[in-house]
């Protein structure tokens, strides 16, 4: 099948995976649960769209919290939507924290339909959009990127290509790892194909040199907390650490652990300076 190599926008130190191998497969759209929706922003939040390809547009909801502050690329989890953070927010926006919350294609009220190869190809124009808009609006702080479930692999994928760029990578409940892409490629005949991909997907995810937060529940049932820590110990960096929430499962970190959840966000974008254990 013909395919279109991603070209990215900035040098990486490692030799990018060419995740377009598997566009239109089964395995680029399985997994997705899109859901238009929309809701109105909450004052003083913002919409904006950024065209990701021909006819194609993806929104970003935009939570101002203050202009010399931090500035956080939110990337949700799946079935989610940008509208879902308007209660969530304030969490972030009252430490001065400002949050932009991306969708992905078909999500929210944004146009197409998702792919992974798609998916991580649109985070690199909506970090553009990002950076952008902060710069319309007068932020001067540093730049983060979280992802949470799903959005782990934009978030990896930001944090691997632009280090120059970005203060920290901040995970919740996600280990981007290739495996289901992987087993797809291996159960279609395409063994070396798939040990390509996986070699260069690992290579990536060692390449990330920033400091790196991940948040994970005890008793994740989607991705257990096995998972995570194979993840944690694949990073290379020295500043990592690892917040684990008890009691909490995937979806339920902020309400079963919301202090200690927003106290290790609070230190690591507000404090980074301090040595993480």
């Amino acid at each position: 099948m013909a395919h279109r190599r991603m070209v990215y926008p900035a040098l990486a130190m490692f030799d990018p995976p060419d995740y377009s191998i598997i566009e239109g497969t089964e395995a680029a759209a399985r997994g997705f649960f899109p859901r238009p929706d929309w809701a109105p922003p909450p004052p003083g939040a913002t919409d904006f769209m950024v065209a990701v390809a021909e006819g194609v547009q993806v929104g970003c909801r935009m939570f101002p919290g203050d202009r010399n502050g931090p500035s956080l690329l939110f990337f949700h989890g799946n079935g989610e939507t940008a509208c879902d953070y308007n209660d969530i927010a304030p969490f972030y926006t009252r430490m001065g924290v400002n949050l932009c919350v991306a969708d992905y294609r078909g999500y929210g009220f944004s146009g197409g339909s998702p792919s992974f190869p798609t998916m991580l190809a649109d985070a690199h124009v909506l970090f553009r959009a990002f950076q952008e808009v902060l710069a319309a609006n007068g932020a001067s702080g540093a730049r983060y990127v979280m992802g949470r479930s799903m959005g782990a692999h934009s978030a990896v994928e930001l944090a691997a290509h632009y280090p120059g760029e970005l203060r920290g990578l901040v995970l919740e409940s996600g280990a981007a790892s290739a495996g289901r892409l992987v087993e797809y490629l291996e159960s279609a005949g395409r063994g070396a194909e798939a040990r390509e991909l996986e070699r260069r997907h690992t290579e990536k995810v060692r390449a990330v040199a920033l400091p790196t937060l991940m948040i994970h529940g005890e008793w994740d049932e989607l991705i257990p907390l096995s998972r995570a820590t194979a993840f944690f110990e694949t990073l290379t960096m020295a500043q990592k650490r690892l917040e684990v929430i008890p009691g909490a499962g995937h979806n339920d970190l902020l309400w079963v652990g919301l202090e200690q959840y927003m106290a290790a966000i609070r230190a690591f974008l507000l404090e980074p300076a301090q040595p993480t254990p």
